[in-house]
């Protein structure tokens, strides 16, 4: 788990795992990206038994589960679980995604198993995703996960995320040249490329409202004016073009540069005011 000034949300995601129905084995190790509002500080007066690693502030979500990650490695354990601090797993999750674990039946754990998570009003929030081939840009079609049984997906949101140890020494952890975003993304893409197998699980595992900041006064928000989509384009609320870079030339064959270019197209209108004045 990744975190940076939520010391109420993520305490309680953290009370929600440790509510958790069955008889799962758990270790909980946290990222703290130098938090200015008592967070670690809290974890540890609250759970002294969770792992805390802590950063400088520049991490964000990627850099901040690259870290982790790696400092946890080689812990004895059969798989590592990715869970966004500000998702709340239903009591049955660690129930229900043991036994997805066991249906696979992968002696080597070799695999990966996603969590759709939900909207408070019920509606599907973040899943696993599909490509959609298409020469004009890099396109992604969210699966809607089935109500009883397992689905194949190309790809993922990271806020859920189960990956066995299999999985990790095939693909190594995520990758530290993303940013903020895309870490995710690209490690479902470099599975499937790898013949690791990725499964959104029936229904969903818990609660995580949409990031409505990202949405609506992010990067290519139509809400945004050219200014704003400038100031904000190379955030973690943004499109950073070193990450895009490394995102398209790695998983957009031929059709990168194009892929690359279209996103920044909300800049253009900048470009030629500025040109003109």
């Amino acid at each position: 788990m990744v975190c940076r000034n939520r010391r109420e949300t993520t305490l309680a995601a953290i009370d929600r795992i440790k509510r958790q129905q069955g008889s799962t084995a758990v270790t909980i190790a946290v990222f703290d990206d130098a938090s200015k509002d008592g967070t670690p500080e809290a974890i540890a007066q609250r759970y002294p038994d969770v792992r805390l690693v802590h950063g400088d502030g520049n991490a964000f979500w990627n850099g901040g589960l690259y870290q982790l990650w790696s400092a946890v490695r080689d812990a004895p354990v059969d798989a590592f679980l990715w869970l966004n601090d500000d998702t709340f797993l239903d009591p049955d999750a660690f129930v229900r995604l043991t036994a997805a674990w066991q249906e696979t039946d992968s002696a080597d754990a070799r695999l990966i198993l996603v969590g759709a998570t939900r909207e408070s009003d019920g509606a599907i929030s973040y899943s696993g995703y599909d490509v959609v081939p298409t020469p004009f840009a890099f396109r992604l079609q969210r699966v809607a996960p089935d109500a009883t049984e397992m689905t194949p997906v190309a790809t993922f949101n990271g806020n859920v995320v189960l990956v066995g140890r299999g999985a990790v020494a095939a693909l190594g952890l995520n990758d530290p040249g993303f940013f903020h975003n895309l870490g995710d993304v690209d490690y479902g893409l470099r599975a499937r490329r790898m013949g690791v197998p990725v499964f959104l699980l029936p229904s969903t595992l818990g609660v995580c409202d949409s990031n409505a900041a990202k949405r609506d006064r992010g990067y290519g928000s139509p809400k945004l004016g050219v200014h704003d989509q400038w100031r904000k384009v190379n955030t973690h609320h943004g499109l950073p073009f070193r990450s895009w870079w490394r995102f398209t030339r790695r998983h957009s064959g031929k059709w990168w540069p194009l892929h690359f270019a279209l996103p920044y197209r909300h800049l253009l209108r900048f470009w030629k005011l500025r040109s003109s004045a």
